[in-house]
């Protein structure tokens, strides 16, 4: 069994004790009308997804040698991300860790800054208009 595998059968294994886990979640009162298992579940049911989506077989991961590189770096993206989320702010912040992310994958550029664009401005409406989380504004706003 390659590691690839092993890890998809561990990610499904640890979403399936999260559902179970998160079905036990329970408020005296009415917080928000989706309750408090509707977040972990969601979470755990894409975590359970990419887990799958790791038992299918592929070609070799980071085949040209500069692509050794990327795992690393991939590590110091999402470190710069958590340092720059407050001060930048969500959307500044998110649209560079998805460019970062796109460009250690092999994306072209244009593609890149949009797919960076694109899933800034959709993971902010999920988490602030649906969900209603408040989300750090950095310099863009108060």
């Amino acid at each position: 069994m390659t590691a690839g595998r092993a890890l998809g059968l561990a990610l499904m294994a640890l979403a399936a004790l999260a559902i179970w886990s998160a079905q036990s979640l329970e408020v005296p009162f009415a917080a928000d009308p989706l309750g408090p298992r509707a977040f972990p579940t969601t979470v755990a049911l894409l975590m359970g997804l990419c887990g799958a989506l790791l038992l299918i077989p592929r070609g070799p991961a980071f085949e040209r040698p500069e692509r050794l590189a990327a795992p690393p770096l991939l590590v110091l993206v999402m470190a710069g991300y958590a340092l720059l989320l407050v001060p930048l702010g969500f959307l500044v912040a998110t649209a560079l860790l998805a460019i970062g992310v796109a460009l250690l994958f092999g994306a072209r550029p244009l593609a890149a800054i949009g797919t960076g664009l694109l899933t800034s401005a959709v993971l902010w409406a999920l988490f602030d208009r649906v969900l209603d989380l408040p989300l750090p504004k950095g310099f863009l706003g108060a």
